[in-house]
């Protein structure tokens, strides 16, 4: 004996109602959408260290006292996102490009200003080898030229 089932309207119901709950956005979504959006013009400033492979103590030095300069000199830039501290490897494969865009030589901190998420300029803080061995010199320039940079942009 085949007996045909038939679905309760009240589970129907709720079934249309949850799959509407989900394919059509709750009012106001969409300007929270809009407002999340990145702003025409965004404009923002990366602070890179890029190493290679091959890392010496001189060149992790140079890394800890770029992070500690941008980290500590800069806290509302890094929150705002107005300004990123990053390190890239040049020795891996998808970061070569680094090499040309920056005209990169060897382990450099270089500061990108970002319009868009294109290049608008940049500067290589070259400085940085010369000044390894005096921590207060070195922390004193990264942080004078990130924060002449970022009021350029």
């Amino acid at each position: 004996m085949n007996r045909l089932i038939r679905p309760r309207p009240l589970f129907v119901l709720g079934g249309i109602v949850a799959v509407l709950a989900i394919l059509v956005p709750a009012a106001g979504a969409d300007e929270t959408a809009k407002s999340a959006a990145p702003e025409a013009n965004a404009t923002k400033v990366v602070a890179y260290y890029f190493h290679g492979n091959v890392r010496c103590k001189t060149c992790r030095a140079i890394e800890a006292y770029s992070e500690e300069a941008i980290t500590q000199g800069f806290p509302n830039e890094l929150a705002s996102g107005q300004l990123e501290w990053r390190v890239v490897n040049i020795d891996e494969t998808d970061n070569k490009h680094f090499l040309e865009d920056f005209e990169l030589v060897t382990k450099s901190v270089v500061l990108v200003e970002y319009r868009d998420d294109k290049v608008v300029r940049f500067e290589n803080l070259k400085l940085v080898w010369q000044l390894v061995r005096d921590k207060d010199g070195f922390l004193r320039y990264v942080r004078n030229a990130t924060h002449e940079f970022v009021a350029e942009s």
